[in-house]
């Protein structure tokens, strides 16, 4: 009988509290409540608890693509010995884009950049550099001309005759070469320029062109159109090799030479095509292709300098266009396998006109892979960092050893952001 008085009591004591809970949550919806506004701020926050989860949820499903999940068992690694500093741009708001200098060791920001984003919820800003005196240039990819902002954000220069995609680089002038589309009449950037007949129909594409810009001014010192550069060359047949027919060049980086070897001039562009799967050794001062590498390689970037006779650059070793699997296909019981393949980086001596591979055991046992983008960049003579574009994460090799492994933490939880060409600062003292 103790028992049973006890568990009436108790829910009438529950009960009292409930309605108590509900008039005070009554009143306070209708603007009576005699308690300040506060508490008021505080009960409305309680009761919406379950409004602001599925708001939560739901902005997940609705992140855009600048933003990756991080998976749950996600192991990062840091034994680096000394401070790494880079250059890199995330979405920090929907309607903004952050460009800061981090120390990737230490993960200290030193330096920032807020930048308006006027463009859709995916659109980056790829490949940023940095100039003397901490000032920065930078497009929206494929978007917009490019900017020079000073330390403090302050526009310098702008440049809208050309639309900057992929890499941007600085040649020994200190003067920067960009990945390019031309302005048209009606303001458009990417349109349908290329033409060339096959078998009586009319095949249309996309022109890249190059574009030398001065440093201090913007202005465009050289410009010239990939397919011109092809067709002057007697090399028109290349844009046969691509699966996408409407976009069969795909430039992704413009390297400069620095400094005249027997095997280059100063002045020198290696030029990166990815739907070609080919690399383009050319002399802007006499519109000549002096070579075509081809081979062992596809859907390759970043193309850099590992000494004054080898280049090395980063081999996406994927399809120019992903492959589906079919449930039409009739599929073998007995397969023939062919192998498990990744990424990797790539050297080519232009001496013995030979490749190697760089850290090859490492990129498979850690299944290193991006379909689209990526980048790589020797530190030292025994240290490799690469950027794992599609799944976000950032590596630093050596010796066959993974020594970093990390993604950037981002305002979403579970999400981490996606990396936009992170750019190694070798020379750089805080």
């Amino acid at each position: 009988m103790k028992k049973l008085l006890t568990y009436f009591s108790i829910v009438v004591i529950l009960l009292f509290t409930f309605s108590v809970f509900g008039w005070v949550i009554k009143e306070v919806t209708l603007g009576r409540s005699p308690f300040g506004d506060r508490v008021n701020y505080y009960l409305d926050t309680y009761v919406s608890f379950l409004d602001l989860f599925e708001e939560s949820v739901e902005e997940v499903k609705t992140l855009p693509r600048t933003f990756v999940p991080t998976p749950q068992d996600f192991e990062r690694v840091n034994k680096l010995e000394e401070p790494l500093y880079a250059l890199i741009s995330y979405t920090s708001k929907k309607k903004e884009r952050t460009v800061e200098i981090r120390d990737l060791a230490s993960d200290s920001v030193f330096h920032q950049w807020k930048i308006a984003n006027p463009f859709e919820a995916h659109d980056r800003i790829m490949d940023p550099l940095l100039l003397p005196n901490k000032s920065l240039c930078f497009s929206y990819n494929g978007k917009t001309g490019l900017t020079k902002l000073d330390s403090a954000g302050n526009v310098l220069w702008k440049q809208d005759q050309i639309a900057h995609h992929h890499s941007l680089n600085v040649d020994s002038a200190g003067h920067i070469w960009a990945c390019s589309y031309t302005r048209e009449k009606d303001s458009s950037f990417i349109i349908f320029k290329g033409r060339y007949e096959l078998d009586s129909r009319e095949i249309f594409f996309i022109d890249n062109t190059i574009s030398r810009l001065h440093a201090e001014t913007g202005e465009v010192l050289f410009h010239k159109s990939i397919t011109e550069i092809l067709k002057e060359n007697g090399l028109s047949n290349l844009l046969l090799k691509s699966d996408k027919g409407d976009d069969p060049i795909h430039l992704n980086d413009v390297q400069p030479a620095l400094k005249t070897t027997p095997y280059y001039q100063e002045g020198d562009l290696f030029l990166s095509f990815r739907n070609l799967s080919a690399i383009l050794h050319y002399r802007p001062e006499t519109n000549k292709v002096l070579q075509v590498l081809e081979g062992m390689f596809y859907s390759q970037h970043d193309v850099d300098f590992l000494n004054d006779s080898v280049i090395y650059f980063f081999n996406n070793n994927a399809h120019t266009l992903w492959v589906d699997r079919s449930f039409s296909y009739l599929v073998s019981p007995e397969r023939l396998e062919a192998g498990n393949f990744h990424s990797n980086v790539i050297t080519y001596d232009l001496k013995n006109q030979r490749y190697s591979y760089l850290y090859k055991e490492a990129f498979g046992e850690n299944q290193i892979y991006t379909y689209t983008e990526g980048m790589s960049e020797m530190l030292n003579d025994s240290l490799l960092f690469v950027e794992e574009q599609n799944s976000g994460i950032l590596w630093v090799l050596k010796n066959q050893e993974v020594v970093y492994k990390n993604a950037l933490p981002s305002q979403h939880a579970g999400h981490h952001h996606l990396p936009n060409w992170t750019r190694i600062l070798h020379n750089y003292k805080p």
